[in-house]
This record gives structure tokens, C-alpha cells and sequence, in this order.
């Protein structure tokens, strides 16, 4: 503990002193005084009689300054002064001298060190102005950053409210103090609250400008990856039908065929392919055509890794040779196809015969629909 706390712990102790008794104390003293004069100690006992008069002073001093434990020490000095009075003139005859009045000088004090003495200081434990009588103006700001010097833990450097008139700490140096800093040991830029800017998935795209801060993907669609949820190899910002597969050419919207159309899970063909009856042989010019724009619909759409070509009969004859035949003609089929371009490995051939019909076969319209080929997408 320093000096200066030290001091004033013990002044707060003192003034707990009982200041009734004291003051009655005081009272004893004085009568003994004037008992000790007019037995004549100014001639006999002159030191000891001008003793306890200052003590006795100096006891209702500090008496009225609210020292108590100080005037409890003046109030013995002056009573052992004047018993030694009181027992020194006890046998001194009266004479007639004159004696020279002795001058006492009272101590003056400043215990708060402000310049305005004890007597005239109405705190004279804490510095003040003399225009305020000793006392701290309660408006008074020395560092002038807006907190009263009352409060002011820091008077004479400027800080904030918040920090009790203190400087505000920044340990990391970033510039954003560590009462609003969410990373105080670790420096970073103020729009992110003082932490470091990081890039969680290394795309480029620093986290807090990055949409996706945990998936990689480009600057320009703001650190998302860039879809394509068609699968037609075009990314969905570019594409104009994002939902239905298409050429680059056309916009990755699918083209319109004549005979064809492209959906998700098929190439669906408009008329049926036709074949020599009990053949594979495919026979008509538009069973051509058809087969040519199937084949340029899996050129346009590159998205379709394989087609898997299908041959159905319907039930009538034997159901092994339907088997069979069925195979031929979906081989058939991926032959022509291998012939207009399309790569082999796009393509496979599986006959049904009439294991799969989608229509009655006790009809002669039901059994015309049985007997088809099909394009189904076994790849997507």
C-alpha cells in the first residue's frame, strides 16, 4: 500500500474517534489551565502552562477539522502538561513580575495538497480548487474527454465513458478496441468486427463476401459453384432452359424436331421405326428419318451418355422367336444410329419380345401398339 492510501485510511480511522468525550476532556484541561495561572505557573511553570495551552489548542483544531484521533493525542499532551503545571506552582509564592506572554504557534497543514490549508479547506482530504473552497468541482474535466474528473479514473488522459475515463485497450493493434474487438488477440479489419478474414474453402472469395463460404466456386457467381441442374453442360447462368436439356447452339434450350422429342428419361419418337414383317430390316423412308433425328438429337445433347435402344413385339407366334426378333431389330436399330454418327459407346440394344406391353394384345390396334422401339436413357 502506498503512502497516500495509507494516509488516508488512517484519517478515515481517526475520525471514528467518540468527539463527545473528547470536547468534555477539553473542558477538564482548560479548568485546570486557569487553576494552574492563578497559582501562579506563568511564574513557576511557564513552558509546561504555554504546553498545554497549545495542546489544548491544537486539540480543538483538529477537533473541528473532524480529527478525532489527532485531538485525542493533543488532549493527553496538554493534560500532562498541566498536571506538571499544576505540581510546579502548587508552592510558588506570589510575586510580583512580570512575565513575558509566551506566543504559541499553530501548525499549518494541507493534507490533500491543493494549496488551500486545513482550516479553510471543507475537503481537506480531497484536492480542490480555493474558488470551490478545497473541493473538487463536479463539472471539472482536465483531460476534457467528456467524463467529470469525479469519475475519472485516467483525469489527465483521455479515454472513454465506457472505460471509466481510461484509454481503451487494442492488444491485437487492428485499430478496433477490445471492448468491440470479437478477436482481441487477433488483429483484423474493422468491418469484420476485428477478427481476421479468412477463406474457408479457398475459392479465392474471402468468407465475408463469399455466398458459399464452405464450397469452392468462382468470383463471379460469388464464391458459389456454378450448377447445371439440367446436366446438359451448359452452367445455369448461361443457360436459358436451366430445367430442360439443350444444345449450346440453341441456347441449352432443346431443339424442336419433327419426329423426335427429348425429355429427361427418353428420346421419345413420334411414329414407329417400321421393319419387313418377321424381319429386322427396317424398311420406309420415314423409319429413316426417324432414325436421323434421333441420332442428331444425342449429337445435340451430349448430356445423354447412353441410349438404350428397345425392341417389343406383340404376343402373337412363338414367344422365344418374338424374343429373338425383338433383339434383331433393337440391333438393327443401334446399327443405323452407329451409321448416322453416333458413338457406340453411347448406345446399347435389348430385345423384350412381349414381355412388356403397354396395350391389350386382343386387339389388333392394341397389338400394333405393342410392337415398338424405344429410346430409353439408361445414363443419364
Amino acid at each position: 500500500m502506498t503512502r497516500a492510501p495509507a494516509l488516508a485510511l488512517l484519517l478515515l480511522l481517526l475520525g471514528c474517534v467518540n468527539g463527545a468525550k473528547i470536547r468534555g476532556d477539553a473542558d477538564v484541561v482548560a479548568a485546570d489551565i486557569d487553576r494552574a495561572r492563578k497559582s501562579g505557573a506563568q511564574r513557576c511553570a511557564p513552558t509546561e502552562l504555554a504546553t498545554a495551552e497549545a495542546s489544548l489548542n491544537f486539540a480543538r483544531g483538529e477537533l473541528s477539522q473532524g480529527n478525532g484521533f489527532r485531538a485525542s493525542q493533543h488532549i493527553t499532551e496538554a493534560e500532562d502538561a498541566v498536571r506538571r503545571a499544576l505540581a510546579l506552582s502548587r508552592d510558588c509564592a506570589p510575586r510580583d513580575v512580570v512575565v513575558a506572554p509566551q506566543v504559541v504557534r499553530i501548525e499549518q497543514t494541507d493534507r490533500d495538497g491543493d494549496g488551500v490549508l486545513d482550516n479553510d479547506d471543507k475537503c481537506p482530504l480531497v484536492p480542490g480548487p480555493a474558488s470551490n473552497h478545497g473541493c473538487p468541482d463536479e463539472n471539472a474535466d482536465r483531460d476534457g474527454d467528456g467524463v467529470p474528473d469525479l469519475r475519472d479514473r485516467c483525469p489527465d488522459t483521455r479515454g472513454s465513458a465506457e472505460n471509466a475515463g481510461c484509454p481503451d485497450a487494442d492488444r491485437d493493434g487492428d485499430g478496433v478496441v477490445d471492448r468491440l474487438d470479437r478477436c482481441p488477440d487477433q488483429p483484423g479489419p474493422v468491418k469484420n468486427e476485428g477478427c481476421p478474414v479468412t477463406d474457408r474453402d479457398s475459392d479465392g472469395v474471402l468468407d465475408p463476401d463469399d455466398k458459399c463460404p464452405d464450397v469452392p466456386g468462382p468470383r463471379e457467381n460469388a464464391g458459389c459453384p456454378i450448377t447445371d441442374r439440367d446436366g446438359d453442360g451448359i452452367p445455369d447462368p448461361d443457360d436459358k432452359c436451366p430445367d430442360v436439356p439443350g444444345p449450346r447452339e440453341n441456347g441449352g434450350c432443346p431443339k424442336v424436331y419433327t419426329l423426335v422429342v427429348v425429355k429427361k428419361d427418353r428420346i421419345e419418337i413420334k411414329q414407329q421405326i417400321k421393319f419387313k414383317t418377321g424381319s429386322a430390316k427396317i424398311v420406309g423412308a420415314e423409319s429413316g428419318q426417324i432414325i436421323g433425328e434421333v441420332a442428331q438429337a444425342m449429337k445435340d445433347n451430349p448430356q445423354i451418355k447412353k441410349i438404350r435402344v428397345e425392341g417389343h413385339t406383340d404376343s402373337i407366334g412363338n414367344d422365344a422367336a418374338n424374343l429373338r426378333l425383338s433383339q434383331n431389330r433393337a440391333d438393327s436399330v443401334k446399327s443405323a444410329l452407329i451409321k448416322e454418327g453416333v458413338d457406340p459407346g453411347r448406345l446399347e440394344s435389348v430385345g423384350y419380345g412381349e414381355t412388356r406391353p403397354i396395350s391389350s394384345n386382343t386387339t389388333a390396334v392394341g397389338r400394333s401398339e405393342n410392337r415398338r422401339t424405344e429410346f430409353n436413357i439408361s445414363d443419364p
